[in-house]
């Protein structure tokens, strides 16, 4: 199956370094004699491009001249299997290839869900102006598939639970300001 994902950065060394423990000597001690198994895995996200647009409302349409309506474009990407989004700052670089159909996750959710998701935290993100409504419209919507390894602790046996951790691949990152 062709998919539209982004570059893998990352060595399979370096997934299993951190699957093992990395530096913390915790991790190490508890991780790091068992077997590992790595597998690389394709989750779908949505790449959504929103328009908002800022309205007078009542009050200061009715004491003020008309004035033009400001846009402003903001960037998301919604992850499609938590239904969580991101604001993404800078555009993305993404590549086609050829995977197997077995190593893509696909979503659960309906696209309107993983839309309003989106929409939801633009309008977060950006305060209302004062005096001003916001309204909020999707201009393009990309399916987009992130790399990620997935390493499995210990033998797969059926009946047990099985241990692991997802390691991306793509080099991205994740960070919350507080």
């Amino acid at each position: 199956m062709k998919i539209e994902c982004f570059p893998i950065k990352m060595k399979e060394e370096e997934a299993l370094r951190i699957a093992r423990g990395g530096k913390n000597p915790i991790m190490r001690a508890i991780f790091g004699k068992k077997k590992i198994n790595l597998r690389i895995m394709y989750l779908e996200s949505r790449y959504i491009i929103y328009e908002m647009t800022y309205h007078d409302n009542f009050l200061v349409r009715s004491l003020q001249k008309k004035r033009e309506e400001d846009k402003q474009k903001i960037r998301v990407m919604v992850e499609a299997t938590t239904c969580t989004a991101a604001y993404v700052e800078d555009e993305i670089v993404t590549e086609e290839k050829e995977v197997d159909e077995n190593s893509i996750q696909p979503t659960y959710y309906e696209d309107k869900r993983l839309r309003d998701c989106g929409a939801i935290m633009a309008k977060r993100m950006v305060r209302r102006r004062v005096g001003r409504n916001l309204s909020i419209r999707p201009l393009e919507e990309r399916k987009v598939y992130r790399p990620f390894y997935i390493a499995i602790y210990g033998d797969m046996i059926e009946g047990t639970k099985a241990r692991y951790m997802p390691i991306a691949a793509d080099g991205n990152l994740v960070s919350r300001n507080f």
